[in-house]
């Protein structure tokens, strides 16, 4: 699992979310760094901190098949660009780390082997 992060507190805990399914969980900082792991590494899977998407074209984003997001509840615009480009779910900051551990047993629920 690929996780766009700037926040050492969210990173700490979106890799401790992923201990508790036993998905090894690999932070970038910026989205240079995190579009090319993209590309060279093929994820199943990716949490995103969507102020660190910037308004360029983000049509690589697709190539994740299960992809969410999280960010400021107030940025009302960004969450909806986000959406266009197929990042879902979506939660606010205080929402990240109750949904990210069910989200991701979901998701081992329902595609086996999802790496």
């Amino acid at each position: 699992m690929l996780a766009l992060v700037s926040d050492l507190f969210f990173a700490d805990r979106i890799i401790r979310i992923g201990q508790t399914v036993n998905e090894d969980v690999h932070v970038y900082h910026s989205q240079e760094e995190f579009k090319s792991a993209v590309m060279k590494e093929h994820p199943a899977i990716a949490i995103v901190e969507l102020p660190l998407l910037d308004d360029s074209d983000l049509t690589w984003i697709a190539k994740i098949p299960h992809v969410a997001g999280y960010g400021p509840h107030v940025d009302r615009d960004r969450f909806a660009k986000a959406r266009a480009y197929g990042i879902h779910p979506l939660w606010a900051n205080s929402a990240l780390t109750q949904k990210l551990g069910p989200w991701l047993l979901s998701l081992r629920n329902n595609e086996a082997g999802f790496h």
